[in-house]
């Protein structure tokens, strides 16, 4: 679910498992784009590149953007989302998003509403023009639809990359 408040707002690409090198890069990096202090997020996103080609290549998708995406779990998020994607302020032209993910939920759950959050991640990524709040809103309008809370958009892709990645693990 992406969910937009004020300055801030809350994320398939299908390809093969990404190969050794890439997966240092993608996880350890200090250069990789998808980010987090936090060691259970870094053990869930080694689980979902290792076992998901698709979020691997969400993954390596966002290492190639101008965008950079931090991860963190949250105790509480409004009781419609498991998920979020916020856009940060600009630092320069860099383009920072965070990520919130309930961490009520079990580990493939969770690997699959941070799916879904990259895959917003990416239409973010995608979208040159979206270095605001406004540029975030008139994105939304034209590529998803309002979800029954306030603030709040929604697409198919993400969804889809979400159902896709749930798959994937438990194959």
């Amino acid at each position: 679910m992406l969910s937009l408040l004020p300055l801030l707002l809350s994320a398939a690409t299908l390809g093969a498992p990404a190969p050794a090198r890439s997966v240092y890069a993608l996880l350890d990096a200090p250069d990789r784009h998808v980010r987090t202090l936090d060691k259970r997020v870094q053990r869930l996103l080694a689980t979902g590149v290792k076992r998901s080609p698709t979020f691997a290549a969400m993954m390596a998708s966002l290492n190639t953007s101008d965008v950079i995406v931090y991860i963190e779990p949250v105790q509480t998020l409004p009781t419609t989302l498991a998920g979020r994607l916020l856009l940060m302020p600009l630092s320069g032209q860099q383009r920072y998003l965070r990520v919130q993910v309930a961490v009520t939920m079990n580990p493939d759950e969770m690997i699959s509403i941070v799916a879904h959050e990259l895959r917003h991640a990416i239409e973010v990524a995608d979208a040159p023009d979206v270095r605001n709040e406004t540029g975030l809103v008139k994105l939304y309008e034209r590529i998803g639809r309002k979800s029954g809370v306030p603030h709040c958009y929604e697409t198919d892709a993400a969804q889809d990359a979400a159902r896709h990645v749930r798959r994937e693990l438990v194959a």
